[in-house]
């Protein structure tokens, strides 16, 4: 299976200890889709090109789904097939 990487813009809430947490992902065509929570964050490879991103794994709409941050270009993409 062939995955795209696809660019998205996160809106994040930061700790005062310097956590980032995503509030929220704004798709290209404007659509906004709230995390409802964030089950896990953790370096992890990604199927596209990147830069061993973090992978956060976030339910979405009741759904589990997975947004990646690559900390060297500052940039947030998500995956599909």
């Amino acid at each position: 299976m062939s995955y795209r990487k696809i660019p998205v813009e996160v809106v994040v809430k930061f700790s005062a200890e310097g956590g980032m947490r995503p509030l929220y992902l704004v798709w290209q065509d404007g659509r906004k889709f709230y995390v409802d929570r964030v089950k896990y964050c953790e370096r992890a490879p990604a199927h596209v090109s990147a830069v061993l991103p973090v992978r956060y794994t976030c339910m979405i709409g009741g759904k589990e789904k997975q947004i990646f941050y690559e900390r060297e270009s500052e940039s947030w993409f998500v995956e599909i097939r």
